[in-house]
């Protein structure tokens, strides 16, 4: 069995503040959570698109 995390990095704007992210921080957040998802020894990091 393997673990690990599947993203399409969705578009979404927060809640609370209304506030769309932009593609930059987009692409930093998932840069982070694949640094992280290794970092933890998760097997897979994937990712695709729409």
């Amino acid at each position: 069995m393997q673990f690990g995390i599947f993203s399409v990095s969705d578009v979404t704007t927060d809640p609370t503040t209304g506030r769309t992210p932009t593609e930059a921080e987009r692409v930093k957040a998932m840069v982070t959570i694949a640094l992280k998802a290794e970092e933890v020894g998760l097997d897979v990091f994937a990712t695709g698109e729409h």
